[in-house]
């Protein structure tokens, strides 16, 4: 009976220790996955402190940036922007937000035209451009836009920061030293009293003509006008209705001409008219023009009195073989002489005959 205990106590004690063992295997199981439990809960609470002052920094960046600022992703919808560029496009910040940029802010069912959000996400480089807003109101603004790739760790752009800035007022001053350059080179070529180019202008404008005639053997010709008996208006009436006179001359010598003629006051009451692609007959249609249209004008003086006008005409074409800007220039005021040698009112041409070799 002794013995039947002894035995059954031993195998108790042995199921004891067992047990114990059992229990502190589990116990330390318990601690170490309570142990990693708590070094997750740590890690995860440093990430979440560091992801928190990671978006107050760019929270605190973004809201710092006056400039219009906006994030699209992939699918072009705007997933950030500030009231910058909220008020920019006459928007709300919340309700462009989650929308597709194109559709909130231009109503359209695509991209946009030239788009440089599109473009960013293709090419994965920055890119700008200029551009002009006009709004429902009719306010218009110019913008410079500038893009940024975000890209995430598989090297994709997943993101594009968009940053406006408004360039209306540099725009503007652009386009005013435009205007003044063009009004000062305009100014600069053009004689004040008559409209028309002046003598250095048309100087300019012969040797780019007798350039190309040369270049492509083309027909030139030239008209060199002088006003007849113009000193003794001026001496008779006075120096405005002289100005008047040679006001309404110009009138009339530009409008006997065609839209690729070029001409200009060469001097005093002498006009210049050059004619491109114009053989020498040609010419002489078009300065028998101009002198019936100067013959026909008339300037009142008093009621009772008009003044008349003519003008004395010289023509002649350029020789392509021998003939440079001078001698063009002066074989047309020796045909002007002629004209004027025979009383004015007249029209006068000498031809740019070759020049022929000497005879041996």
């Amino acid at each position: 009976m002794k013995a039947k205990r002894k035995q059954t106590e031993k195998k108790l004690g042995k199921h004891r220790e067992q047990l114990k063992e059992l229990v502190e295997e589990r116990t330390a199981e318990l601690r170490a996955a309570n142990e990693h439990l708590r070094r997750e809960i740590i890690d995860r609470k440093r990430v979440e402190e560091e992801l928190y002052k990671s978006e107050r920094f760019f929270s605190t960046i973004f809201g710092s940036i006056r400039d219009p600022f906006s994030i699209v992703d992939r699918d072009y919808k705007i997933i950030k922007a500030n009231d910058a560029y909220a008020q920019m496009r006459n928007k709300l910040a919340k309700d462009l937000v989650g929308k597709k940029c194109y559709k909130i802010l231009q109503n359209r069912d695509t991209v946009c035209d030239a788009c440089v959000v599109e473009k960013t996400f293709k090419s994965g480089d920055p890119c700008a451009k200029d551009k002009l807003l006009v709004f429902p109101n009719g306010l218009k603004i110019w913008v410079e836009i500038y893009t940024y790739p975000i890209v995430d760790e598989t090297g994709t752009v997943s993101h594009v920061v968009e940053y406006t800035r408004d360039i209306t007022d540099r725009k503007k001053s652009e386009e005013e030293r435009t205007r003044l350059i063009e009004k000062l080179e305009f100014l600069s070529k053009t004689d004040s009293l008559t409209g028309l180019l002046n003598r250095r202008a048309l100087i300019e404008s012969l040797e780019y003509e007798v350039d190309r005639a040369k270049r492509y053997a083309a027909e030139l010709s030239l008209i060199l006008c002088d006003m007849d008996y113009f000193k003794e208006i001026n001496d008779t009436y006075g120096h405005v209705a002289g100005d008047a006179v040679l006001q309404v001359v110009s009138q009339a010598i530009r409008d006997s001409l065609r839209g690729t003629d070029i001409t200009g006051r060469y001097g005093g009451d002498e006009f210049m008219v050059i004619l491109p692609e114009t053989p020498l007959d040609g010419a002489k249609n078009f300065a028998e023009r101009i002198r019936l249209s100067v013959k026909k004008a008339e300037i009142a003086i008093t009621e009772n009195h008009n003044i008349k006008m003519s003008l004395s005409l010289g023509i002649t074409c350029f020789n392509v073989a021998s003939d440079n800007i001078d001698t063009l220039v002066k074989r047309a005021d020796s045909a002007l002489y002629e004209a004027k040698k025979i009383g004015g009112n007249a029209v006068h041409a000498l031809d740019c005959l070759p020049i022929m070799p000497a005879a041996e």
